[in-house]
């Protein structure tokens, strides 16, 4: 068969030399670095190596294992970002796997970073140099299981692997697909970012929705909060109201307007609140 990066081979040792071995399938050297090597060889030894391109670009072997191999998918850790470029995963073997900036989101800001964690399955370029490409659907789905009815208002914590028009998908650390909707989240998570959310329905496939809001009492007592300070800090009165449009309550404090509505409840509700001719005052 051809020698190509990406598959495990067993393969002759033809000859030493100082720095390793090489090994050869009858027509091509394979360098195997001394350090490559799990211990002393001898000619016509046969040993099984992974294949790889070294920094170099010349094809070599390790003897160590690496975590992806072709045909398999694994979930690899973010080492390094390369700026223009991609980034770079762990396979296991000192030669780090690439993952082309064409696999990733145009936004910059949605990028992996080191310890972050994404599926991938090996591919490889054009000049037949070994890479990365990102897995999503069925590979994922099929080794997923289904969550039960319990699980529903319990915190769960997995990585994005995936987003799509209106959210993105994680894999939760316990096998569970969880559907994040963008009303649901609080930022916007990168790609292989590990996150924590909280399950707010469970469907019947098993698969489950997630938020990343809290629960609506501690929504309540932090928005509650949040504008009790936005009033004293003008001096006990503000412009607002809940008779004010859902438009400038989102741009002045970025929260919808039954938030709005349930937080001045709240303060109304504790006596700290009053409101008179659409303006809302601090009670002394």
């Amino acid at each position: 068969m051809e020698l190509k990066p990406g598959y495990t081979v067993t393969l002759p040792v033809a000859r030493k030399a100082s720095f390793g071995y090489f090994l050869n399938d009858g027509e091509t050297d394979v360098l195997l670095h001394q350090r490559e090597a799990t211990g002393d060889l001898e000619i016509g030894e046969k040993v099984n190596v992974f294949l790889y391109h070294d920094h170099q670009g010349r094809l070599a072997a390790t003897m160590d294992t690496p975590l992806l191999k072709v045909g398999e998918v694994a979930w690899l850790e973010t080492v390094s970002v390369k700026t223009g470029h991609g980034v770079f995963l762990h396979n296991g073997i000192s030669r780090d796997l690439f993952l082309s900036m064409d696999e990733l989101p145009f936004n910059r800001e949605l990028w992996p970073q080191p310890g972050d964690k994404l599926p991938v399955s090996i591919t490889w370029d054009k000049r037949g140099r070994m890479m990365a490409k990102l897995v999503k659907g069925a590979p994922i789905e099929e080794h997923s299981k289904p969550a039960n009815q319990q699980l529903k208002n319990k915190e769960i914590q997995g990585y994005l692997y995936h987003y799509l028009d209106e959210g993105g998908l994680l894999l939760s650390d316990e096998g569970y697909i969880a559907f994040l909707h963008e009303d649901e989240m609080t930022r916007k998570p990168r790609y292989g970012e590990h996150v924590t959310v909280r399950v707010i329905y469970i469907r019947e496939d098993g698969r489950v929705n997630v938020t990343m809001q809290p629960l609506r009492s501690e929504q309540q007592e932090d928005d509650a909060s949040k504008l009790f300070e936005y009033l004293k800090g003008r001096g006990g009165s503000m412009p607002y109201w809940d008779k004010t449009p859902p438009e400038d309550i989102k741009q002045r404090f970025s929260m919808s307007k039954a938030s709005f509505k349930r937080a001045l409840g709240k303060l109304m509700k504790e006596g700290k609140i009053e409101q008179r001719d659409g303006w809302t005052y601090a009670k002394e």
